[in-house]
């Protein structure tokens, strides 16, 4: 049987080889990372390669309570199409609501936040600047709503404004709003007593979470001029809910991260706060 012959490949064929693997793998790795890179930025706005970033099934954060799955074949409304939407800077990451101003089973949308903020506000609930660590409106579930839907008629004012001391009721609606928002299972609701007065945007005007133009009354009256740019807040809500959370009522008690919610009136006899709650600087109380 014949021997098999090898040949033996000369030292510049084997160190040319080696350089051309060198200079593959290099270049499959710089592509890779610079298409992380270049995605980082997109996906902080929650969009990746042109698709919402939507969070994942189940999210379970240290102290921030659990979160409701979200469930493909539910679906989670993204960027409707601009005839259905009210004009705003930023699309809502993975809205419920529909149409302009936006609403969900019958009722109008808003958006929420959460702050801390240890002064008697601007309804006055307090009988000094600051107050108590203990104080209702700390421990209470307690917001400030934007301003030109707390006093229509006077939203510049800084202080005793007409809407302090009315009761909203707010349900989740399973959807979300930004990128860094998390999802709450849909149908949760509480009720929160107005304190403090949101104006960001506002007074500056540029878009951002209190910056309507229109209140949530005045766009539902009027749903063509809430469409125009302006009437509503930069995601496109007619009404947004800063919720006070210096006891971590809302992140950890409720679970809450910023959910998109609707939201209605009601009567503060609904509201689990204590029964005595006053604002004495504002008209000797409520």
């Amino acid at each position: 049987m014949a021997a098999a012959i090898f040949a033996t490949p000369s030292p510049l064929a084997l160190l040319l080889l080696l350089l051309a693997v060198v200079l593959s793998a290099a270049t499959g790795q710089g592509e890779g990372a610079v298409a992380s890179n270049s995605s980082s930025e997109a996906s902080a706005r929650g969009i990746v390669d042109g698709t919402p970033n939507v969070a994942p099934a189940s999210v379970d954060e240290p102290g921030l309570g659990k979160n409701a799955s979200i469930a493909s074949g539910d679906a989670l409304q993204t960027a409707a199409s601009a005839d259905d939407r009210c004009s705003s800077q930023e699309i809502p990451l993975g809205s419920k609501c529909t149409g302009c101003p936006p609403m969900y089973d019958g009722k109008l949308c808003a958006s929420t936040t959460w702050y801390e903020d240890r002064t008697k506000g601007s309804c006055g609930c307090g009988t000094k600047p600051m107050v108590e660590d203990d104080w209702w409106t700390l421990n209470s579930f307690t917001a400030a709503l934007n301003t030109v839907s707390m006093d229509p008629q006077n939203p510049a004012l800084t202080y005793c404004l007409s809407g302090c001391g009315s009761c909203y009721e707010l349900c989740t609606t399973g959807g979300i709003i930004d990128s860094l928002d998390l999802s709450a299972t849909p149908g949760q609701c509480t009720v929160f007593k107005i304190t403090n007065r949101c104006a960001d945007g506002w007074n500056e005007g540029w878009p951002d979470w209190c910056s309507q133009h229109l209140s949530w009354q005045d766009c539902q009256a009027n749903p063509d001029k809430c469409r125009q740019e302006g009437g509503t807040n930069m995601f496109g809500y007619s009404a947004h809910f800063d919720l006070q959370d210096a006891h971590r009522q809302i992140q950890h008690t409720l679970g809450w991260v910023n959910p998109e919610v609707t939201f209605e009136p009601v009567s503060c006899d609904k509201w689990q706060g204590p029964a005595d709650a006053e604002c004495p600087g504002c008209n000797g109380g409520w």
